[in-house]
């Protein structure tokens, strides 16, 4: 048996967040249990988040086997869960569940859902507005069952006292939905994408708990920021051959600030997880091969580690940055090395400067670019200003449907009604948008 699983259940293991993750992850994977035998790490199974980390470890591995003949590990995307696909759906784990209803259905369902009852909200409905209520909804909906709530959430109390008047109608309409949704799923027979990910999760953790696989089980790269996530965490770290690994876990923030990370700190969802299986931080334990390394990107992690401190715990800074000079005199001077700080003007600016970094880095030698930004629609900014030099950047959010051709131009025909003139020109010069000409007569009428 590999040294890995020598230690007892549960194992939880972390890499730096200055590390490859990916690449930690599967060299030492493919160092303990590639001379078991071919079988040994085929027979494996490896949770990740999504599709693109699942791509990005199998690349992984073949580069850790090198020039050797390698039959990868069965790498499945926890944030996608396909018909059929083990382990997701063994045996009758879902037999008897609806099927998932579509984006698209879902979106035209709400929309009538809102159309139905746009009395309660004291507006004016239209097309387009309906679809934007319904985005807003969906929304609402996803976290109410992301967060498995028992029951319809009290929406008064989030309010107490005297509540706004459009307060008071996006409450009696969000109660009214509450009930109505739920009600029109079962008519079509159908259920929410959300709510049927965290039935099968956890309908999965409950069936290896009662029957824990024998094989190789591996979570990594996730950190149980869903309830049902974090309890199929839990019932693989306690698998006897499981064990998960986390990203960028902090073991450097001192004990009393641990204590008071909340929800909106960076490590706060990796601390519930913890609180959650009873598992203390001390016991994570750093992943073999990718240790605390001297290299300026420890003191990167502790420098953005103690900036992003919980307030009530920043009374010993400086005692916090002595202690950094004391293990390195110039901790701080290699924490801040490349960094720059850009004051742009407007979105737009800031695009076209990130557009340029990226760029820029992919006409060095050896250097790639990675863009990590909160506002979904900056990135998209920053995409199209890299379509216009021919480079096409991965998103990891994928495409929204709203974003596609296709519903631009339904959502530019939903808002004609207004006779808004800008609105009736970006119809017309729609590249959807024929209007019976040839291609020439419509090039040449759009330029004037």
């Amino acid at each position: 048996m590999s040294g890995l699983f020598e230690a007892a259940a549960p194992r939880w293991f972390t890499i730096a967040a200055h590390r490859p993750f990916l690449d930690d992850l599967a060299a030492h994977l493919w160092r303990e249990l590639s001379p078991l035998g071919p079988e040994a790490l085929s027979e494996a199974v490896i949770l990740v988040p999504n599709r693109r980390a699942a791509r990005a470890l199998g690349a992984a591995f073949l580069e850790a086997a090198g020039t050797r003949a390698l039959l990868p590990p069965q790498i499945r995307a926890i944030g996608d869960l396909d018909e059929a696909e083990p382990p997701f759906e063994p045996a009758d784990a879902a037999l008897d569940l609806p099927a998932a209803i579509t984006p698209e259905r879902r979106r035209f369902e709400l929309a009538g859902l809102v159309a139905a009852h746009g009395h309660l909200l004291d507006r004016n409905i239209d097309a387009a507005a309906a679809l934007d209520l319904a985005d807003a909804l969906a929304r609402f909906l996803d976290s109410c069952q992301i967060e498995e709530l028992d029951g319809p959430p009290d929406l008064a109390a989030l309010a107490p006292g005297e509540l706004a008047r459009h307060w008071e109608a996006s409450v009696r309409f969000l109660d009214i939905a509450l009930t109505a949704w739920p009600a029109r799923l079962a008519e079509l027979g159908l259920m929410d994408v959300a709510a049927r990910r965290a039935t099968l999760l956890r309908r999965l953790a409950d069936r290896w708990r009662r029957a824990p696989p024998d094989e190789v089980l591996i979570a990594a790269g996730s950190t149980g920021s869903t309830r049902a996530t974090a309890d199929l965490l839990a019932a693989v770290a306690a698998a006897p051959r499981g064990l998960v690994v986390l990203p960028g876990l902090d073991h450097s923030l001192a004990e009393s600030a641990w204590r008071q990370v909340g929800d909106q700190h960076p490590q706060g969802a990796l601390r519930r997880l913890l609180a959650e299986a009873g598992i203390a931080r001390a016991a994570v334990i750093p992943w073999p091969g990718s240790e605390e390394s001297p290299g300026p990107g420890r003191w990167r992690r502790r420098l953005i580690s103690e900036s992003l401190r919980p307030p009530d715990s920043t009374a010993d800074w400086l005692t916090e940055i002595e202690a950094m000079k004391a293990q390195d005199a110039q901790a701080i001077e290699k924490g801040v090395a490349g960094l720059s700080v850009i004051s742009a003007r407007g979105e737009e600016e800031g695009a076209v400067a990130a557009a340029l970094l990226m760029r820029e880095a992919l006409h060095t030698p050896g250097r790639t670019a990675l863009l990590v930004s909160p506002d979904a629609g900056f990135a998209r900014r920053v995409a199209a200003q890299l379509g216009r030099w021919n480079i096409t950047a991965d998103s990891s959010v994928g495409t929204s449907l709203a974003t596609a051709p296709a519903a631009v131009l339904a959502d530019l025909a939903a808002r004609a009604s207004d006779f808004d003139p800008v609105n009736l020109l970006a119809i017309v010069k729609h590249p959807l948008v024929r209007l019976g000409l040839a291609p020439a007569a419509l090039a040449r009428a759009r330029v004037t």
